[in-house]
């Protein structure tokens, strides 16, 4: 059921990834955040982002995606070459082996890190028992939002 996207799951993706979004980040983030981030909107990045090809995205239709890519952030490219940018997967796919199965379709056993929101339970506790660790805490911000994000690490397999 888990495959690579296509340019065509691009409005699966988007309508995934607000419904993720409104399911893990209420009470994490601002109302007007999470409203913030439109279906269209999030249209608009998947197309972007397919098209440019950069990254790897797995899909499990209608429940969940998951992306991974180079490390963005410069200061840990050498110890952690790649990152998780993100795992979404709707409530009604959890508990069932969907995130591990995500997480290795865009898992290539090089050393990667992922952020995760802090007060986000249900993440960190999966990341922890996938074998990710908290190596660091960082300030954020998401939009006008200032909070706090979680650096997970996993070492190369």
């Amino acid at each position: 059921m888990i495959r690579s996207a296509l340019l065509s799951d691009a409005p699966d993706l988007a309508r995934l990834h607000v419904e993720c979004w409104r399911e893990t980040y209420t009470g994490l983030l601002p109302d007007g955040e999470i409203a913030a981030r439109t279906e269209a909107m999030r249209l608009d990045q998947w197309l972007s982002c397919l098209k440019q090809g950069a990254t790897h995205i797995a899909i499990l239709p209608g429940l969940g995606f998951a992306q991974a890519g180079p490390q963005r952030d410069a200061s840990r490219r050498e110890v952690y070459p790649e990152e998780l940018y993100c795992l979404y997967l709707l409530r009604a796919g959890q508990g069932r082996g969907y995130g591990r199965d995500l997480l290795a379709a865009v898992r290539s056993g090089r050393a990667m890190t992922a952020l995760v929101l802090e007060g986000n339970v249900r993440a960190c506790t999966f990341y922890q028992a996938s074998g990710g660790r908290i190596i660091d805490t960082l300030p954020c911000r998401v939009g006008n939002a200032d909070t706090r994000e979680q650096v997970f690490a996993w070492a190369q397999t």
